[in-house]
């Protein structure tokens, strides 16, 4: 359920006089909740607002190189007992 932006203001309003009124935690707790109320203000913004085109790929000029493929042998070594890396 969307909250309209006029109740989110007059709630600003409100923590605004609360604010001026209060002893200093009284000021922290409503300047957080104007923070708060502000933050979601701002993300409905966002929300609402139009999507921005994505980019085009733009197609290359050259084909791609194909890279050489290098030697397909095993590598024999003496001692060794297995095709793994893992295996001594």
């Amino acid at each position: 359920m969307a909250v309209g932006h006029e109740r989110v203001i007059t709630e600003i309003e409100k923590h605004a006089r609360q604010a001026r009124g209060g002893d200093a935690a009284k000021m922290r707790e409503s300047l957080a909740a104007i923070r708060a109320l502000c933050d979601l203000l701002l993300e409905g913004e966002e929300q609402h607002a139009p999507p921005a085109p994505a980019p085009r790929a733009t197609p290359l000029s050259a084909p791609p190189v194909q890279q050489p493929v290098l030697s397909q042998k095993k590598l024999v070594e003496e001692g060794a007992n297995g095709d793994s890396l893992f295996e001594f």
